[in-house]
């Protein structure tokens, strides 16, 4: 395939760049930086998909780490614990004669001078109806699906400690948080391959570490580390997927990027159900991704190294692109490349004079120290802010509905199979269903259909053989918001110039990290009123799908 890069082509294109908004000349160069890389290496190849499948695999060590907590942390039958010379006494009877109220209470008696099964029955009858209960101080659990512990009985997080699994879990969740933005100005900094190992490595080591929790202390401490690292490699890698692509193959490969996360579901919970120790799954999900600490391979973005004026890298990334997808390279290429590069040392050529180079540039270099001055500048304040406004709205209902899916009843290990199935295939429907609709449109609609059936679970009348259609309805919402959480990242990632896409992105998944802390606190809104988290989920899809109906249309 023969490229003719005509310099007489970007001295007209650059021309047309040079109005006086400085963020606007810069939408402008970025758009001719596409159009040049697109030539060079072309929309996609051999190189594109064998780089984009690597990433892509990235996301299920991610998803693994959000989800095990989920069965790490599973519900198990439990009451107090019988003294140790009172193992003998079958736990139906211990259960029916000490704590006939609940299992956080036990009869309060004298157990040294009880003896056996027919000791307690006496003690019971001589008290009656004055027994007095006291706290239970240990627990005995379940052992009907193995003897593997769970992270609550490990840690005894049931009664009064219940309500800490709302803060456990919030700490791998504001570890996300703050890795949403913190992880964008990163990658934006130093480049998106080597943050992304960087994180990858800090993501598979502390995994490892983490099995082997001593105190609960130290398991929270360790998921906040986790929850950064996950977040900055499923954000970075979703990133350098959308750069190393063009044309609609950006939509395509970025929805891609995410299918893996729906099918992770259904593999966690193959994984989960034969593995119910928490500490062997935890090194199960952490010490087989050590083998990703090998993808050093992986390029650095073609998009990052121009934007930054890494020229010498940029030809190098760019010639083995070239080679492995047949293109046969112009002599010229390396002047079109080096007339939209940032600022060099070298006197401007007239190129470069075309585009106002001394007041573009500048601003590339200020914007550089502080990406604050685009994402909240007079160009794109609006922008920012619906988009956090879309990503709050959208990981309420995702996370709310995928890590609380026990909450709706049933099996949760076949309730998590079937969503993930369900969700993998509605992902890949929506890749048609936007390359023919729009990605707009279509984000509207998955904004605005899992809010209307959030709703209607509460319209559902009460009673077990109601539950399926509770259950459906949220199978439904699930899904298409899962398709809506593929297609999202993408969206908002083509909002902002390739200087500071990745802060942009991380700015969007601020609002998901802010989402992602309330939603377990959202969930103890039902011992208030059953019927509170469904209503904020459904007014959030109607509230997101307004949002998202103001943004700009990126493919106009």
């Amino acid at each position: 395939m023969q490229i003719e890069i005509m310099e007489e082509e970007n001295q007209v294109m650059l021309n047309d760049y040079s109005e006086s908004d400085a963020s606007k000349r810069i939408e402008r160069l970025e758009y001719l930086r596409n159009e040049i890389l697109k030539r060079c290496s072309g929309e996609i190849g051999k190189w594109q998909m064998k780089y984009c499948s690597m990433l892509a695999l990235v996301q299920v060590v991610t998803t693994l780490h959000v989800y095990a907590f989920v069965f790490q942390t599973a519900d198990k039958d439990f009451w107090c614990a019988r003294p140790p010379h009172l193992h003998n006494i079958d736990v139906t009877f211990w259960r029916n004669l000490t704590q006939p109220k609940d299992v956080c209470s036990v009869l309060d008696a004298d157990y040294s001078t009880i003896r056996n099964l027919d000791n307690l029955v006496d003690y019971v009858k001589s008290v009656g109806l004055s027994a007095n209960y006291t706290q239970c101080l240990e627990f005995e659990f379940s052992r009907e699906n193995g003897e593997g512990k769970t992270l609550v009985e490990e840690f005894g997080l049931v009664c009064k400690h219940r309500e800490l699994l709302s803060v456990v879990e919030m700490c791998f969740l504001a570890g996300a948080a703050i890795g949403s933005v913190l992880s964008g100005y990163i990658s934006d900094r130093y480049g998106r391959k080597h943050t992304l190992l960087s994180f990858a490595f800090v993501q598979t080591v502390f995994g490892t570490i983490l099995a082997f929790s001593t105190s609960l202390a130290m398991y929270m401490g360790l998921r906040v580390i986790i929850g950064f690292a996950s977040m900055t490699v499923a954000v970075v890698s979703f990133v350098l997927v959308v750069e190393l692509v063009s044309g609609k193959w950006r939509t395509i490969i970025g929805i891609l990027n995410i299918l893996p996360v729906a099918a992770t579901y259904v593999l966690s919970s193959g994984i989960a159900y034969y593995i119910r120790d928490w500490r062997t799954l935890q090194l199960t999900i952490s010490l087989p991704w050590f083998v990703f600490l090998s993808m050093y391979c992986v390029p650095e973005s073609p998009r990052w190294l121009l934007a930054r004026g890494k020229l010498q890298q940029l030809y190098s990334v760019v010639e083995r692109a070239a080679r492995m997808n047949g293109i046969t390279l112009p002599a010229n290429y390396q002047k079109s490349l080096e007339a939209v590069a940032p600022l060099v040392s070298k006197a401007p050529s007239s190129i470069e004079d075309a585009v106002n180079e001394r007041n573009l540039k500048t601003t590339e270099s200020a914007i550089k120290g502080n990406p604050l001055t685009v994402v909240f500048g007079k160009t794109y304040w609006r922008t920012t802010c619906l988009t956090l406004i879309s990503w709050l709205s959208l990981i309420i209902i995702y996370f709310g509905l995928t890590l609380h899916l026990s909450n709706f009843g049933g099996d949760i290990y076949v309730n998590t199979a079937i969503a993930g199935t369900i969700e993998t295939i509605s992902i890949c429907l929506s890749i048609f269903v936007v390359l023919k609709f729009g990605i707009k449109r279509n984000l509207v609609a998955y904004m605005l259909i899992p809010g209307v059936c959030c709703l209607a679970t509460n319209l559902v009348p009460k009673g077990e053989e109601y539950l399926i259609y509770v259950i459906a309805l949220a199978m439904i919402a699930k899904c298409v918001i899962g398709a809506s959480n593929a297609i999202i990242p993408i969206f908002t990632a083509m909002q902002y110039p390739t200087i500071v896409r990745n802060f942009g992105v991380g700015i969007g998944n601020l609002g998901a990290g802010v989402a992602l802390i309330l939603v377990p606190y959202m969930w103890l809104l039902e011992h208030i009123e059953p019927l509170l988290p469904m209503t904020i989920m459904g007014i959030c899809g109607l509230i997101g799908s307004v949002a998202l109906i103001m943004m700009k249309d990126i493919e106009q």
